[in-house]
């Protein structure tokens, strides 16, 4: 094609992209999302009572998005609104000391006292991705125990995000910061005598694979189910770090569960920004490689999700169902067997040896549409690699 010619069609495509995103923003720093419950209204929903910890500087009664070097904790009471009721307001927090070994115990003291006043002794440790704010991280922690139907106690592990799409790499460096304020959390949590369960998102499972490497000087489960959600982490053919990090944390957890979807705008660009080298979260397919004893992979493409593709375990009542299911222990043919999931199968009834692809169940009408596969096609073409 002729140079003047890809101009012309690479303008278009812009264009395009342009019209689609027209009116909207992705970065969370400059809206203020209501967040709401996946379920519609049945019932009035208590508030949940959320522990979080994070490496924010203080701000008033939040954090900014600036990093502070020092682990800040505490815990709120946070109500969370269903599909048509009022917007509920925001939390009010209350700070539990955490910075230094001591001060950690304590407030790990306090997440276990809380759980077995729920009579269990486990603890659903939330690390968010790339792109929030911290009130935007506790609020989703609350929703999606919530709607997971999480019975124990839940702690959102928060670190410095800037809360703008387009400032990925600074949240790359940031998210590198917290993971000793991780490593020091989980020792805590565990000498409290609680088992600790992870769902980590985007960047966040790069926190908590490497956490949870450092914690286990021996195989053994240091966490129950680990949860990883679009894992922004490379996976690249010959040099596949996310291969390493699975084959270090298998030993340490009790499961692993990878899910991915390949409509994922932020991975795309996150290819992009790393050069080309694919993203474990980004391509289920792919992903079928990392399948092992304990490590189960999902493809998750089909889930309902904003503009970005990226948070759909936020947006999807089928995906936070399927969550619950595993949070509970179930096995992948159990999850098969209850509805959620569908086993395409591959040669010689694979799905009856639980290894066939395993993709979670959407009616038609709740699938990505239009828009969204046109991003999908786009996306890659507006970022070019480098």
């Amino acid at each position: 094609m002729p140079q003047s010619a890809a101009s012309l069609a690479r303008a278009f495509i812009l264009a395009a992209a342009a019209m689609l995103l027209s009116g909207c923003t992705l970065s969370a720093a400059l809206r203020h999302d209501e967040i709401r419950s996946v379920w519609g209204p049945g019932r009035a929903l208590p508030p949940q009572m959320v522990f979080f910890a994070t490496d924010r500087v203080p701000d008033g009664a939040g954090f900014a998005q600036s990093w502070g070097g020092v682990a800040h904790c505490g815990r709120a009471r946070v109500p969370i609104a269903n599909a048509v009721s009022p917007a509920a307001p925001d939390p009010v927090l209350e700070p539990i000391t955490c910075d230094g070994p001591a001060a950690m115990a304590a407030f790990a003291s306090q997440v276990a006292a809380s759980a077995k006043a729920r009579n269990c002794s486990k603890v659903l440790l939330i690390a968010q991705g790339f792109n929030l704010t911290f009130r935007v991280a506790l609020l989703h922690g609350a929703q999606v125990a919530m709607d997971s139907q999480w019975p124990c106690a839940v702690l959102a592990f928060d670190w410095s995000s800037e809360g703008r799409f387009n400032r990925y790499m600074a949240d790359v460096e940031r998210s590198g910061y917290s993971v000793p304020v991780m490593i020091s959390l989980l020792e805590a949590l565990q000498a409290a005598g609680l088992e600790t369960e992870v769902l980590a998102h985007s960047l966040g499972a790069r926190i908590a694979m490497a956490a949870t490497g450092a914690v286990c000087s021996r195989p053994r489960p240091v966490v129950g189910e680990m949860v990883l959600v679009a894992a922004d982490v490379s996976a690249e053919p010959g040099n596949d770090d996310f291969a390493q990090l699975l084959k270090r944390d298998a030993p340490c957890a009790r499961r692993i569960t990878i899910y991915a979807s390949d409509n994922d705008l932020a991975l795309m660009a996150s290819r992009s920004v790393h050069g080309g080298v694919n993203r474990a979260g980004q391509s289920p397919l792919a992903d079928l490689q990392y399948r092992a004893p304990r490590i189960d992979v999902i493809d998750a493409s089909l889930a309902p999700d904003d503009l970005s593709g990226h948070a759909y375990f936020i947006f999807s009542y089928e995906m936070l169902t399927d969550i619950m299911w595993t949070l509970n222990g179930a096995s992948m043919a159990e999850r098969v067997a209850k509805g959620g999931l569908a086993c395409t199968d591959w040669s010689g009834g694979a799905c009856a040896a639980n290894t066939g692809r395993h993709v979670l169940k959407v009616a038609p009408e709740r699938q990505p549409g239009f828009r969204r596969r046109l991003l999908k096609h786009i996306a890659p073409i507006v970022l070019p690699l480098q």
